[in-house]
Order: C-alpha cells, then sequence, then structure tokens
C-alpha cells in the first residue's frame, strides 16, 4: 500500500479506511500503555490520596488561592472540576481520568504523525519508547498540566507542520491555558516557514508568527496578571533557578555511577540517552520538518534552564516527538518512509 499521507491531519487520516484499521489495531494497546503509566505516576505520587493533597490543592485552586504557575494553568484544573460536577466522580478519580486520557491521546497523535516518514511498526516502536522513559520523569510532585501538555505539544508540531495555520492558532490558545511550556511553539512555526532573508517576505513571516501566536501570549500575559496582582497569589518557588541548576548538574557529574538512580539533575542526559546525539547526527538525512524543529531545542532546553527546576525531567518529554523520530532515522534508516518528504532545504 502506498503510504501518502502529504499535507493531513490526523483527522482526515484516519477517515481512510487504511489509516483507520491502523487505528483500530492500536488504539487498545495505547489506552492499555497509558494506563500503565498511570498506575506507574499514583505508585510514586502518595500526596495524590494520602493526606489527600491532591484534594485540598483542588480545593484552593477552585477558589483562585492556590500558588503560580499552577493556578494560571487553568484547565488542569477546570477539566477534572467539570468531570466532578458532571459525572459524580471523586475529585482523585477525575484528574486520573484526564491523565490517562490526555496521555492515550498523545500516544495516537504521536504514532499517526510519525506516519508521514516511518511505517506503522517504526510509529508503534516509538511510541513504546515514550511510554517507557515517561516514568522516569514521576516525582511525588501532582503535575496534572503534564498530560493535556503532551498531546497539546504534539498536536501543535502536526499542525505547523501542515501549514494549517489558523487550527494551530486555535490550538496554541487552548493549549496555553493549561501549560504556557507551548507558547515555544511560534519557534518551530517561524523556523519552518523560513525560506529568505528578503525583507519582504521576512516581514510577512514575523506578522503572521506573531498574529497566529497573539491570542495565546495575551491569555497569557492576562491570567499572570489576574491570578497575581487581582488575586494575590505566589510564585511557587520563584522563577529564577539557572545558577542552582548548573551547580546542581556539575555536583551531579561527580557522583559515582551506583548512585545516578537518585542523580535527579542528570535525568536530563538519561530521558534520551544517546539519541540526543543521534538525533543531530547525518543531519541532512532528516526530514526538513524535524532538521527545522530541532532548532528549537536549544532554545527550549535554556529557558528551562533559567526559569525551571530540571531536576523535573518530565520538562524535556515534550522534545521527544522531534528527538526520537530524528534519532531513529540515525539508528535505522530503513525503517524511513521516504515517499512522502517535504520539500525544500536548509
Amino acid at each position: 500500500m502506498k503510504q501518502d499521507n502529504c499535507n493531513k491531519c490526523i483527522f482526515t487520516m484516519l477517515s481512510e479506511s487504511a489509516y483507520g484499521l491502523e487505528f483500530l489495531r492500536v488504539i487498545g494497546v495505547y489506552a492499555v500503555m497509558s494506563l500503565v503509566t498511570l498506575r506507574a505516576k499514583l505508585f510514586v505520587t502518595p500526596n495524590w490520596f494520602d493526606p489527600g493533597e491532591l484534594v485540598t490543592n483542588h480545593y484552593m485552586l477552585t477558589r483562585w488561592k492556590y500558588t503560580n504557575n499552577e493556578q494560571s494553568r487553568i484547565l488542569q484544573w477546570l477539566i477534572p472540576d467539570s468531570l466532578h460536577e458532571l459525572t459524580g466522580w471523586t475529585i482523585p478519580d477525575a484528574y486520573m481520568f484526564q491523565r490517562w486520557f490526555f496521555v492515550l491521546l498523545a500516544f495516537v497523535c504521536f504514532h499517526f504523525f510519525l506516519r508521514k516518514w516511518f511505517k506503522a511498526s517504526a510509529a508503534f516502536g516509538a511510541v513504546c519508547f515514550l511510554a517507557a522513559i515517561m516514568p522516569l520523569s514521576y516525582m511525588n510532585y501532582l503535575q496534572e498540566s503534564f498530560s493535556m501538555l503532551l498531546f497539546s505539544f504534539v498536536l501543535l508540531l502536526w499542525l505547523i507542520r501542515e501549514k494549517l495555520n489558523w487550527q494551530y492558532a486555535i490550538v496554541l490558545l487552548v493549549a496555553a491555558m493549561n501549560n504556557e511550556t507551548v507558547l515555544i511553539m511560534p519557534a518551530v512555526f517561524f523556523f519552518y516557514n523560513f525560506n529568505t532573508w528578503k525583507i519582504k517576505s521576512l516581514s510577512k513571516l514575523i506578522g503572521l508568527t506573531l498574529l497566529t501566536c497573539a491570542p495565546a501570549y495575551l491569555w497569557t500575559a492576562w491570567i499572570r496578571y489576574f491570578t497575581v496582582f487581582v488575586c494575590d497569589t505566589q510564585h511557587l518557588g520563584g522563577g529564577w533557578h539557572l545558577d542552582i541548576n548548573l551547580h546542581n548538574l556539575w555536583f551531579s557529574l561527580g557522583v559515582s555511577p551506583f548512585q545516578y538512580w537518585k542523580a535527579w539533575y542528570l535525568y536530563i542526559i538519561f530521558v534520551f540517552g544517546l539519541l540526543w546525539i543521534f538525533a543531530y547526527l547525518r543531519f541532512k538525512d532528516k526530514p526538513l520538518f524535524l532538521r527545522r524543529a530541532s532548532l528549537m531545542v536549544p532554545l527550549f532546553i535554556v529557558c528551562h534552564l533559567i526559569t525551571g527546576r530540571i531536576e523535573e525531567v518530565r520538562q524535556m518529554l515534550p522534545l521527544a516527538f522531534i528527538i526520537v523520530p530524528m534519532g531513529m532515522i540515525y539508528m535505522f534508516p530503513e525503517l524511513k518512509n521516504d515517499n512522502c518528504e517535504e520539500s525544500g532545504h536548509d
């Protein structure tokens, strides 16, 4: 069967019989994989149930009394609250469903996102790799914006790749209501659509980049203003961590290899292992979109080094949608599906 899935969104692909059957084959497996990752998360997060911290936090969030950045990430608590009100589920059950459901959507979306470049078996293997490394990111923190962030990140990459600009702008706005990490995506949008340094074309691209991301940025600015100055919430842990991150990274490099399992600050390296390197080897052999999107990776890491605590390696997991396929193409070039390649050169 010829794999011609150029310029298609996930809904168009799944409406076709061949991909529809493939969806039916993988959906059940991914549903169980998402359940397994949920079980692992609950196992290492006793705060979920005992002493009821999740319920207490949720109560404060719904009354606009919690700390930032969590308070401003309204969808992470508004969706479970709506499920609780509509179905009568307990608050923990509503949060469990949210995590299970969005991780499942992330797995499915990642699978079909990769079908532009890979055979079905390779796409399945990439999803299994992502599921396998996710528990490395689990800590005794609630982190409940993570699941929707994972799904929205890969969906935004897909929309940018297919040049569905206005759909991208809408999804970016909704995704920003869950987690501001997605505000890095305009960089991918700009890098991928860049063609020339000519002033006229460059000005149009800059204008389109700003226009499509403006709703998300304006929303984020407003909600931060509202939560900080109107609700008078504090920022949890502050917003500057560069010195702490660099100090602990340097310290962790001197830890005995037998202690690496608890060297949290090295997890940023461990999470993708050699794929960090493989992704950039034979760079010109990689699809144009992945090459351009990978230009965002250093910026993404630097931003998290400055503002985030990088021992929470979950922050790096969205990069899997770029690093994993690029690394796979280097490791197993025979798995690449070359009959639908983007045109253009860097």
